[in-house]
This record gives structure tokens, sequence and C-alpha cells, in this order.
């Protein structure tokens, strides 16, 4: 393969202690009642550092970002087109420049000028840093270093990342005392020229700001035990809930399966509970509860969901959520007799989150059994379509329970060629494999490599390949083959993503855009492409064959088809194919008593 539906962008997360930290202090403080005020200080000042530890690995990696850009070769102009579309969909940064010795700009990407060196008025460690600035109503600053052979890169940094993560846990305070992150009612006390902010807190060394945790004591009040002005409702049997609401003064917050979440600011939630409890249209109806972080049990079930416990679910996971993995687990988490192949890179057998996944692999370069990755894709692959779940450390995967078959046809740089492929397919083929997932392609139609889709096809796997990055309507294979369920992909607010092909070939689409998983030596980071969007597919493939392990390949892919929210243009379209898949939807398809269209 020329080359392989391989990540859009990397931001690794994996450094991101918050969530295990303060998941392990409220199981030690909680349980007796309310927590007492030196408990509550305890508990914030472990997340005060958790949060400036993160910014400091955050920061670290800015700077090892800029110094391997600083030696890449700028005079190549194919590189430097390349360079300017990487740089223009990165996560966090927005501008790039190489500076000489004499102060003046080499290489240049993005909106960066000769004076703004001046700006860089700290420097601790190596690491030179602006003030943090508005620009265009977001908050960035610049950072900057010098190379091995003296010379000074800049970035220019879109803090949105740091704003998410903190969100409400706490306040950031620059190094002149400048409150920059942190709502309006933070209690602040004046020092010198600037402001501090009351509660626990740690100084991030590399840029000397200040993290502060202010919780509120006691937590929720009586009073906020749910959503004011919110209702969660179902329908009775034989009324279309969307339509019902359409008509209605009530507003949608969000479905799934067969629950609605609805708003109504003109009236309070026991009269909006009260009233529409009386309607015969209406099925149930109840107020759209909050639920506490600290809660001890292995997971939280959430007004009919299931909310894993890993450490990065609630504030990364999107996706999961997006096809509404969380009432489906409800029905099913998976079966550990039906194993998942996924045909990449390979996968990491030692990381935390994989390791009591994977049963065994292959290695179709080397035909034995060292399937260990080189290169990261295929870990990552790997983790959302089945990473170990409900285990308070990293992701949740779409399946808890389908064991993973690692199949190795890509190499370290993720490239390999039919004839891995094709033999990686068999394998997997002849050593149980219920479902392959391959995250690859290329524009090339190979004979060989379609001998082994139909065999694996004619012994009754399910086949589902990414769609590919190029934004272009041009065929990629073994995604246009028919045997094959080919996904595009979208993004949080199920757009098509910029970079998703799109064709007629197209059966349905996934998430596929800043999708966390795992990665090599036990990080976690998030990349994009529709190799991601492919494994949320192939997990989904997995739970059908959960609970029927007798469905054929056309009947799950046909329950996965029919049961895809129609995005887009209604019915079929090039762009979304038959709809977003639908975790919920396609189960109770299954325990309806029907097996697809």
């Amino acid at each position: 393969m020329r080359r392989l539906a391989t990540m859009f962008s990397i931001v690794m997360i994996g450094v991101i202690a918050i969530w295990y930290a303060t998941a392990h202090q409220g199981e030690e403080f909680h349980g007796q009642g309310h927590m007492s005020m030196l408990q509550q200080q305890a508990l914030d000042a472990v997340m005060a550092e958790d949060l400036a530890l993160t910014t400091s690995m955050f920061i670290d990696q800015l700077k090892n970002q800029l110094l391997r850009w600083s030696e890449q070769d700028f005079s190549n102009d194919e590189f430097h087109a390349e360079f300017q579309e990487e740089l223009l969909n990165h996560h966090h940064f927005e501008g790039f420049a190489v500076f000489n010795h004499d102060g003046k700009i080499e290489n240049l990407a993005g909106d960066i000028h000769e004076q703004d060196l001046i700006k860089l008025s700290h420097e601790i460690d190596g690491l030179e840093s602006s003030d943090p600035y508005t620009k265009n109503g977001n908050e960035y600053m610049l950072v900057g270093c010098t190379t091995p052979d003296g010379k000074k890169v800049i970035g220019e940094v879109d803090l949105s990342f740091v704003k998410k993560y903190v969100r409400d846990l706490a306040h950031v305070v620059d190094a002149n005392g400048n409150l920059f992150i942190g709502g309006s009612e933070a209690e602040v006390e004046f020092e010198g020229e600037g402001i501090r902010a009351k509660g626990a807190s740690k100084i991030v060394t590399e840029l000397g700001w200040e993290i502060v945790v202010q919780s509120e004591p006691d937590g929720l009040k009586d009073e906020d035990h749910y959503v004011e002005h919110e209702v969660i409702l179902s329908f009775v049997e034989g009324v279309n809930g969307d339509q019902w609401i359409k008509t209605s003064p009530l507003t949608l917050v969000k479905n799934g399966g067969p629950y609605y979440v609805v708003r109504d600011e003109t009236r309070p939630t026991d009269q909006l509970v009260y009233e529409l409890s009386l309607l015969e249209e209406v099925e149930t109806v109840e107020p759209n509860y909050f639920y506490t972080k600290q809660r001890q049990e292995p997971f939280v079930r959430r007004q009919g969901e299931i909310v894993p416990n890993d450490e990065f679910y609630e504030p990364y996971q999107w996706n999961l959520s997006q096809i509404f993995a969380e009432i489906g687990w409800n029905i099913t988490s998976g079966a550990k007799d039906v194993p998942i192949a996924i045909l990449d890179s390979g996968a990491d057998p030692d990381h935390e989150d994989l390791k009591d996944r994977i049963l065994y692999g292959y290695n179709a370069f080397k035909d034995d059994g060292e399937y260990f990755d080189e290169h990261g894709h295929g870990t990552h692959v790997a983790g959302i379509t089945a990473a170990t779940t409900n285990n308070i450390t990293g992701i949740a995967g779409v399946s808890w329970a389908n064991p993973l078959l690692p199949v190795k046809v890509l190499n370290e740089n993720a490239e390999g060629t039919a004839f891995e492929v094709a033999n990686g397919i068999r394998w997997a083929t002849d050593n149980g494999a219920k479902v392959i997932n391959m995250s690859l392609g290329d524009t090339f139609n190979s004979r060989i490599m379609h001998d082994a889709i139909r065999y694996a096809y004619k012994n009754d796997v399910v086949l589902i390949a990414a769609a590919g990055n190029d934004n272009v309507e041009t065929p990629m294979y073994p995604a246009a083959y028919e045997e094959v369920i080919a996904v595009s992909a979208v993004d949080n607010q199920r757009h098509k993503a910029i970079f998703s092909n799109f064709g007629n070939h197209i059966d349905v689409t996934a998430p596929g855009e800043h999708i966390p998983s795992t990665f090599l030596d036990n990080a976690y980071v998030m990349m994009s492409g529709t190799s991601m969007a492919a494994p949320h597919v192939a997990g989904l493939a997995g739970l059908i064959r959960s609970i029927n392990p007798e469905l054929t390949n056309v009947e799950v892919a046909e329950i996965i088809i029919s049961t895809a929210n129609d995005i887009g243009p209604i019915g079929f379209d090039p762009y979304y194919g038959y709809g977003e898949i639908n975790v919920v939807k396609a189960l109770q398809q299954l325990t309806n008593g029907q097996k697809g269209r």
C-alpha cells in the first residue's frame, strides 16, 4: 500500500492524570456523608497538582513539536505544502516560525511576525513564553525555544485545550497575576498589581502560571439533583417522538433510542413532569437527574445509560455518546466467543487497556505470532474497537468483551502490500475472526486482496474498511469492494469530516475526528481519520454477533445499515451513506426479533 488511512493529527492526552487521581481520592474520602472542609481541601490540592502537572506535560509536548518541526527541510516545496496543511489541521498550533541568529524569519507558516519575538517576556528552563492574549474570541499564547544550532523557533498556541480540560474545575492565573481562565464567580483577592484566586493552588513551573481549584462545599445542593426545566421522556408504541416534539412547545436537547431529553424554559421541572405524565402519547417522563462523580459503583447508570468509569471517557469520548453506545451497553457489551481481527500495524500487547483484550495475533510479514506494533496506528484502532472498559484508567471501547486478534499487515511506517493484507485476511478468517477491521487502503484494485476478501466473505466474516482521508470521490480499496462495509467519518457535530473520502460506495459513517484511544507505551492519543471511524463499526458488528452468533455477515451488515441515523440529504447520499451508526437501535432491532431491513 502506498499510503494508508492514517491519522490526520495526534494530540497526546495520556499525560492527563486529573480524572484518575481525583476519582481515587473520592473513593478514599466518600462514604460517610458529605466531605469535611479538610477533606475537600485535600481533594482540591490533589486536583490542583494534577492540573498543573498536566499543563506542564502539555507545554513540554508543544516544545518537542517545535523542535521536531525545526529539523524539517522547508526548502522542499512539496514538504512545505504538506506542512502548511498539517499546521492548518493541528489541534494546538496556529502558527510556526524559525528565526535565524539575526532575528529574521527563515521559515514561516501562519500569522507570526518578527516583532513577536518581543512578546516572549518569560523564560524558564529553556522555554520562552508570552502572556496569554485574546484573538478572535479565543485565548492564545506564544511559546518558543532555541534549537541546538542556536536558532529560535516560535509557535502560536491555541489555549482551547487548556480551557477544555480545566473547564469548571479550576481557575488559571498567569505569571503577571491575571485571571485568564475562570468563571465570574471566582473568589479573588488583590496582591500587588495582580490578583490571586482563593483555593488549593499549584504553580506550573514552566510558565509561572498558578492553577487554583475552588470547589463548592458539600457538593450539590438538595434542589440541584436534576437539570431545571428539563425532563426525559419516552413515547407509547406508534407515536413518532421526533414529529411529536416538533409540534410541541418543547425544545429537543438530545435523543437516543426511545428516550428524549426535552426542555421548556417557561415551566419548572416538577410541572413539566406532572403535565406530560397526563398525556396519553407519553409512556414515561421523569427529571433529567444529575449524577455525582464520586459514586462508588463500578460504573454509573444515568437515565438508562451506562457511563464507564474510564478516566478519559467523560471528558473526551464524545464519540461513543454520539453513536448511543451508553444506552446500547444495557443490552450487551460483547461476548468472549466473537473475536474481532484488527488488520493494521499490529498492537501493543503490554498496553494496560489492551493486554487483557488480545487473544493472540499474527505477523503477515514474518509469518509468525510477533504482532508488536512499531507505529502506533494499529494500537489506536484496537482501542477504539474494544479497549478494556470500566477499569478506571484510560478509555472505553465500543465493545467491552469481544477479544481482539491483532494482525500485523503494516510495518513501522504504516505501510504494507496487497500480499500482506491478503495474507492477513486469510489468517484472520482461518483463526476464528467473526469481524475484520481494515483501517487501510489505496486506489489500486488488487486482485489478490479481492480474492482474500471474497474468501473471508464466503466464510461469513463481517468485513469493514476505512474510506480514506483525501477528501476525494475516488474509491479506495478494500472499502470499495461490495463485500465490505465502507465507512466515512464525521465530526462531533455530525458534519462530514473535512478529510473524509466520499462516493456512492460509502455504506455508513461514524465519528472520526479527534478520537482518543490507546497508543504505544501505555500512552493515549487523539487521532483523526476514517481509520478511526471504521473500528466504531467493527465494534458494533461484534456486539451484534454477540447477541446472535447465528446471524450471517449479510444480516449483520443489513442491521448496521438499516438502523443508521439518516444525516445529511434525505436517504442515501455519497457523504454519509445510509447514515451514522446507532448502537442502541441496532441492538434493539435484534432484541425485538428483527434481523434487518
